[in-house]
């Protein structure tokens, strides 16, 4: 069995996840923390509310690198754009 970090077992309960997808939820919310400057808990305060879909996506194709994607495109911050 893998030893998981306390943020790891929180995600693990959170979402029903298994130990191996735990761990990889945990890479993708720090490299979505790098990408977007938010901090892991925010994220994950986000993740619980705001991406039923990619969850339910990721169940389907096990496609980490698009669940990652599409959770990025949600979480940065885009500004309009004000050119004439």
């Amino acid at each position: 069995m893998i030893q998981l970090t306390e943020f790891e077992s929180l995600l693990l309960e959170t979402f029903h996840l298994s130990d191996r997808d735990a761990r990889r939820l945990d890479r993708v919310i720090t490299d979505l923390s790098i990408i977007v400057g938010m901090d892991s808990n925010e994220i994950f305060d986000f993740m619980r509310f705001g991406i039923e879909q990619e969850f339910e996506d990721l169940r389907k194709d096990y496609n980490w690198e698009k669940f990652r994607i599409r959770i990025q495109k949600k979480l940065k911050k885009t500004s309009p754009d004000f050119s004439p």
